[in-house]
């Protein structure tokens, strides 16, 4: 048990220190530098060489309404917590975790945490390395200096190294995340951190904006920024968008299948990946048109291998294909589902142009029409005809276009 911590053990913020006023400016030579030792330097999720997030760093993680955020984020409690490897990242040594759950019924967070433990396979358990704030339930806001103040007693008392808290919008954070807005955020981090006199973590729970990246301007802060995005049928891909201290992780993806008995993820080899019902689940979500770079960025899959499934999607009659449709460039060549506005798929008394990527051949060699064909044989549509008429093999250049955000 740890032993109770008065007000005399807390760090005394100085009038002039980096959160009152100007920090002081210390300059040391290179060798004094790097010779000295921090704790800082080591790993909460991952190595000393391969770090994830740091002793005192900071991990986001973002993603849409829905994409499983806060139960992969339990699956990581429980991992770190009973220092288990976490999707194969290394976690050397069982974390003191506490969690602020700060949305929703505080009784279903209640039985989502037992379900957790009493299909936990792992060893040792968790549920000895973790706190949870019971109260303010859904109200805890960094931006309440008694608040501020009872999670630093918290996390001295229970020698706590990293706090789990989201969403991070219901914090304390303020406006939609202009720089401003975010730095304003960091200085309550940065109030927290100094009340306690040692170094501890965060994993915030964030979402993401339309256009499928993390809202607001967040991607300078954290030490590694994480995007959950949600594949359907109980799969799932991570995205590490950001690892400060992990070239290997960097933009590194991994796709997860759920398992419901263990209710916990498992890692899919890569041939177990199904492009085309990945690009099915990611189009259905509105009705947009986008070109296979847009879709390739969407479900973070090799440009090649996209333009493949896309051709064979459009020649199933599952999507469309059109260029210089509705909202788009005149000559960018999009997709979208078939449920669509039919005139943009049939083109009745047009020429054959269905033609289809070149597969497997060399990148430079033009794509070729299903009756053989180079479509440098083939006519495109003149200027002052339909650019909806045209198909994926015509003599477009699709990476002359600007490609606006989604």
């Amino acid at each position: 048990m740890a032993e109770r911590v008065g007000l005399d053990d807390f760090n005394e913020i100085p009038s002039d220190g980096p959160i009152g006023g100007v920090p002081p400016v210390n300059i040391v030579s290179f060798d004094e530098f790097v010779g000295t030792e921090e704790e800082t330097a080591g790993a909460l999720l991952g190595s000393d060489d391969e770090t994830i997030l740091p002793i005192g760093g900071m991990l986001l993680m973002y993603g849409d309404g829905g994409a499983g955020k806060t139960t992969l984020t339990v699956d990581a409690v429980a991992h770190m917590a009973s220092g288990t490897p976490w999707l194969g990242i290394v976690v050397e040594r069982a974390v003191r975790i506490l969690i602020i759950e700060n949305e929703g019924p505080r009784g279903k967070f209640r039985r989502k945490l037992l379900q957790k433990f009493a299909t936990w396979n792992g060893h040792p358990a968790f549920n000895d390395n973790v706190r949870v704030m019971e109260d303010p339930w859904t109200m805890f806001s960094l931006r309440e200096e008694t608040h501020r103040h009872a999670l630093a007693v918290s996390i001295a008392t229970n020698e706590i190294d990293l706090v789990v808290m989201g969403p991070l919008v219901t914090l304390g954070m303020v406006g939609g995340g202009t720089p401003d807005e975010v730095q304003d955020f960091e200085t309550l981090l940065r109030m927290t951190r100094a009340l306690v006199p040692r170094p501890f973590a965060f994993w915030t729970v964030h979402h993401e904006n339309k256009a499928g990246d993390v809202a607001g301007a967040w991607e300078r802060v954290p030490d590694c920024l994480m995007h959950v995005q949600a594949q359907g049928n109980g799969h799932t891909r991570v995205v590490f968008r950001k690892a400060r201290w992990a070239d290997e992780s960097h933009g590194k993806s991994m796709d997860l299948r759920w398992i419901v008995e263990g209710r916990s993820y498992e890692i899919k080899a890569p041939d177990d990946r199904d492009l085309h019902a990945d690009l099915i689940a990611a189009f259905t979500d509105d009705d947009a048109w986008r070109t296979a770079k847009e879709a390739c960025k969407l479900i973070n899959a090799n440009e090649a291998k996209v333009r493949d499934a896309l051709s064979d999607l459009v020649e199933r009659h599952e999507m469309k294909f059109a260029v210089g449709p509705p909202g788009r460039g005149a000559t960018a060549k999009c997709y979208r589902m078939a449920e669509g506005d039919p005139s943009l798929l049939d083109h009745p008394g047009s020429p054959d142009l269905s033609a289809t990527p070149t597969r497997g051949g060399d990148p430079g060699d033009p794509p070729v029409s299903r009756d053989g064909r180079s479509t440098d044989q083939i006519t495109p549509p003149t200027a002052g005809g339909d650019p909806a008429l045209a198909h994926p093999g015509s003599p477009f250049n699709e990476d002359d276009v600007s490609e606006p955000s989604f």
